[in-house]
């Protein structure tokens, strides 16, 4: 039986989604990306998380399950990247049947790349879709509703994300105070886990990789914000403290285009590029 939902773990008056990130790697090379998935991945690239391609194992994955078990298993969990599917269908099958075998509310976000090479069966122990349309990939998402229509019984969220904002014009550091983000209405509602780090925004991951920069992920391990942690849910209870106070003077307020008083980047469409692979064939 469910413990609590996340919600009421936190105290708060939102209801929370788990954004679980699989892969930083994209079969899209969009802009402003929130992986810089445009860039290529080199051990000499300047950017410190473009060197590898990162990839989360199953053990990590079922780590987080067991480190929560009974607590938000209804809330909803979206799994996603980067783009899941460029990963390869039998680790995408695992991935699932880990999650549905926790009984954790699952589904998934994808641009449609290699959705329809995934086992019917498997798709249908998700309990949502997201199919994430930036434009450059109509063909992949006309092809995946089409198949969907048919052969998938939970429900298809249709998003469009035309554009993006350049989250480096968003870095104004230690312009934060604990206050305003404890009274965050977006902090903690969207928690986002990036192995073995948990989170608690949908935007601080995005600031990591803008700033170039490990020292927050450093300071959240250290804080217990991590799989690792054998107290895990009692951390993240007690998050007004356990959260280092340097989270919330650099990536809160200013440093977060969901609360910055100004808007300091303005939209700009994603556009196609030569190296985009659409649909696999």
């Amino acid at each position: 039986m469910e413990k609590s939902s996340f919600k009421e773990l936190f105290g708060i008056k939102h209801r929370v989604e788990v954004r679980i990130n699989l892969t930083n790697v994209c079969n899209l090379h969009c802009d402003f990306c929130d992986h810089d998935a445009h860039l290529p991945f080199s051990k000499d690239s300047t950017k410190v998380y473009r060197r590898k391609p990162l990839v989360s194992s199953l053990s990590e994955l079922k780590q987080l399950c067991e480190s929560l078990k009974g607590i938000g298993e209804s809330d909803r969990h979206v799994l996603q990247g980067g783009e899941i599917t460029v990963l390869p269908v039998k680790t995408i099958i695992e991935v699932i049947e880990i999650f549905h075998s926790y009984g954790r509310n699952i589904g998934m976000r994808t641009n449609g790349y290699n959705l329809k090479e995934i086992p019917v069966d498997s798709l249908n122990k998700l309990n949502f879709i997201y199919l994430n349309n930036h434009g450059n990939n109509q063909e992949a998402i006309d092809s995946c509703q089409d198949y969907l229509s048919i052969n998938y019984k939970g429900i298809i969220i249709n998003e469009e994300n035309y554009y993006h904002r350049d989250l480096s014009k968003y870095l104004h550091h230690n312009e934060g105070t604990i206050e305003e983000g404890i009274n965050c209405s977006h902090l903690l509602s969207t928690i986002t886990f990036f192995p073995p780090i948990i989170h608690p925004c949908c935007n601080s991951w995005a600031l990591m990789n803008s700033l170039n920069d490990k020292n927050m992920a450093d300071l959240l391990i250290e804080a217990g914000w991590t799989t690792t942690n054998s107290d895990l849910s009692s951390t993240l209870q007690n998050w007004r403290s356990t959260l280092p106070i340097e989270f919330f003077q650099s990536f809160c307020a200013e440093s977060c285009y969901l609360t910055a008083k100004t808007v300091n980047s303005p939209l700009q469409k994603i556009k196609l590029y030569e190296s985009d692979k659409i649909l696999k064939k």
